[in-house]
């Protein structure tokens, strides 16, 4: 049988050879693609189907007082995540979880998709749940198949039922959007906690630790099978610690004593600016912030009439009333406008053009001069003594001891308060919208300033060292050195005269405040500022002595009526608990 040779044309066999050559170069790229270039990136894409790594979150670092009591420490809270790709119905699921936590389907894709980070990452939809509830779950694990539980760790205030601290502490709260973008450098996530005030706010970046991770195997419905061998865990690393300046018994006492008032006291010691106690009141328990909070719970907190949330010892802004009649003085001696021999009568009113400005005491005190009307508080003494002075010399002296501008305390929200000035005035007033009569409210405390409680305290710790002018602080020691403010001698020792006056001589505004141990000197001025929103705010700023040991204190009880007979039996028994003197009574205000 004849056969015939097949015949391929040489340019059809050469495009066959061709056509076969590239499809064995695209499938050799292709493997030298999934097995060599992008292994790496593959080979994680095939991970997150069989490993599951788990965030282990740090602890925050530990607050403590002077003493090393612990203030603030840390708790752990079970929580409850799902992995969204490891679903297998989400619908069946969240509702059976739902049942379980009793949180409506609803706020559980509410969260999910909140603290969302991708298919294969946890996102949180619950915290705070129960142990029994954690049983409950575990028993129908093999249903629940991309739903997780983990550990979260909050804070706690193991001395919470004797101090509470909460202004100078601060509570935490969930970061938002923009903190995440301003903090991406420090690992922070979507639900995690960030200080949102006090010294947790100030301290953040010391406080917050490294979260750590671990790994999970898992098959293929997201069940755990074991550990994974070729991956080593990262530890979290904690917070540091902090300790402060802050003196445990001293602050549950002055809490105790101004419970119940709107009011704020800070105690400082004198000799080294360091904060021993700092109370603003009405406060709350931190620990109400500790755990979730819901959104009505927290507008609450926002909207009390009470300002809750309102730390008073640095924002409250008030008059210091006749506390500030020192610095009048000061002005006055050391400008050689006035000595212990220049006096006034005071017959109650003194009439400046066609207005009448009165003393507090209707009566009046008949003849003063500076140490008299320091002791009684004379307003007409004031009035006279500053229409010798210009505004801008007064506001010299004020200026000195710091008043109109921040202390540099190392807490946020600092307020500077208002001194006035020729410059100040006329900016509000224009030039001609105010007079030199403006001056005598302003030498007894009032109009157009504004002090806080812990600028006062400052005042008197200056005062108390004759001019060592120190930033007050509670965990880092400023850096710059005091400040020395220099005055003649005979100003600082009279001064000093005139406050001890006020307490421990009759006729003194505070003589009923006096304290009888002859181991304590105590010093002060009270104050009553005038409020056109209701009756006057007690004023109260001093120092006492005992030893080497040498604190200040300002308090302020908010329409609590006269320095004298209200802020200043509060002082005085806050001194005494903190010298621990056997003689120190229970103060009741009403």
């Amino acid at each position: 049988m004849l056969k015939s040779e097949i015949y391929v044309p040489v340019n059809r066999r050469n495009t066959a050879f061709s056509v076969v050559i590239l499809l064995f170069l695209i499938l050799f790229v292709k493997l030298y693609t999934l097995m060599i270039h992008s292994y790496e990136e593959f080979r994680n894409k095939a991970d997150y189907n069989r490993i599951r790594p788990v965030i282990t979150y740090a602890p925050r670092g530990n607050i403590y007082d002077r003493n090393g009591s612990v203030l603030a420490a840390n708790s752990s809270v079970y929580t409850i995540s799902v992995i969204r790709d490891e679903l297998t119905d989400t619908e069946n699921e969240l509702s059976q979880v739902s049942g379980y936590l009793n949180i409506p389907v609803k706020t559980l894709k509410k969260n999910m998709k909140k603290y969302g980070r991708g298919r294969f990452l946890p996102s949180r939809i619950a915290r705070d749940v129960k142990v029994e509830t954690l049983s409950l779950i575990e028993e129908h694990k093999n249903e629940l198949p991309g739903v997780i539980y983990s550990t979260l760790p909050v804070r706690y205030y193991p001395m919470q039922d004797s101090i509470r601290a909460s202004h100078l502490l601060g509570y935490l709260r969930e970061i938002g959007p923009s903190d995440l973008s301003r903090k991406d450098g420090r690992g922070y996530v979507g639900g995690d906690f960030i200080g949102a005030s006090g010294l947790e706010y100030f301290y953040e970046s010391h406080l917050i630790g490294d979260k750590g991770h671990y790994y999970q195997q898992v098959d293929a419905l997201g069940r755990e099978a074991g550990e994974v061998s070729d991956r080593e865990p990262i530890p979290a690393i904690p917070g540091n610690d902090l300790y402060l300046t802050i003196e445990s018994k001293l602050q549950a006492d002055v809490e105790k004593t101004l419970e119940g008032l709107k009011a704020s006291s800070v105690v400082l010691n004198a000799l080294t600016g360091e904060v021993l106690a700092m109370v603003s009141k009405p406060d709350f328990r931190l620990s109400d912030f500790a755990g979730f909070m819901e959104d009505e719970e927290w507008q609450r907190f926002q909207n009390s009439r009470e300002d809750l949330l309102l730390n008073r010892a640095i924002t409250g802004r008030y008059p210091p009333g006749s506390a500030m009649k020192l610095v009048t003085a000061i002005a006055g001696l050391e400008e050689k406008l006035t000595n212990l021999d220049w006096t006034v009568e005071c017959t109650g009113s003194y009439y400046y053009g066609d207005r009448v400005f009165r003393c507090w005491k209707e009566e009046g005190h008949g003849k003063v001069n500076i140490s008299k009307g320091v002791k009684e508080s004379c307003n007409i003494y004031f009035y006279q003594l500053i229409q010798r002075m210009d505004i801008d010399i007064w506001f010299k002296y004020a200026n000195l001891f710091g008043f109109g501008s921040k202390t540099g305390i190392d807490l946020p929200q600092e307020k500077s308060g208002i001194a006035p000035n020729r410059k100040f005035m006329n900016r509000k007033y224009g030039k001609r919208g105010w007079t030199s009569g403006t001056l005598l409210n302003i030498s007894i405390g009032q109009g157009d300033l504004l002090v806080t409680p812990l600028q006062m305290s400052r005042f008197a710790a200056i005062l108390a060292t004759k001019g060592k002018n120190i930033a007050p602080w509670l965990a880092s020691r400023p850096n710059a050195q005091a400040k020395k403010i220099s005055f003649k001698k005979s100003t600082w020792d009279l001064i000093h005269e005139m406050m001890f006056n006020v307490i421990n001589k009759p006729g003194g505004t505070a003589y009923s405040s006096r304290i009888a141990s002859t181991s304590i000197e105590f010093y002060g001025k009270t104050g009553t500022a005038q409020n056109p929103r209701g009756e006057a705010h007690a004023w109260f700023i001093g120092f006492a002595k005992k030893g080497s040991q040498t604190i200040s204190i300002s308090v302020i009880v908010e329409n609590g009526g006269t320095g004298g007979s209200v802020a200043a039996p509060v002082a005085s028994k806050i001194v005494q608990s903190y010298f621990n003197e056997s003689e120190a009574q229970e103060l009741v205000i009403k």
